[in-house]
């Protein structure tokens, strides 16, 4: 998708105020990442954050040039439902800690 917008990892890195190095590893290991970061990605990506974790299964990407015009590309993503599985599993596993991290870092504030 970030090649699709014509980004490169360099563009993505220094909008996230990270690394290219850090980026890359992002791309490499997306499992890893959390889900403030992912959210930070779809905006500057502008696409739903659902749209990242591969579960819808189209978006419609917007382009514009500098002549003032726009143009619309529908691009569609064919995963099978093992994969849709997985990663809704995941994301309830990453909710699930997150949930627990805040639950726990309230409770210290008590």
């Amino acid at each position: 998708m970030r090649e699709t917008k014509g980004y490169s990892q360099s563009y993505m890195a220094k909008k996230l105020n990270i690394t290219q190095q850090a980026y890359s590893t992002i791309e490499k290991t997306p499992e890893n990442m959390s889900l403030r970061k992912l959210n930070d990605i779809a905006e500057l990506m502008q696409v739903e954050l659902i749209t990242l974790l591969g579960i819808e299964n189209e978006y419609v990407q917007n382009n514009f040039n500098q002549q003032g015009g726009s143009a619309a590309t529908k691009l569609v993503n064919y995963y099978n439902v093992e994969e849709k599985d997985s990663l809704y599993e995941r994301l309830i596993i990453q909710l699930q800690e997150e949930v627990n991290f805040l639950k726990t870092h309230i409770q210290n504030k008590k």
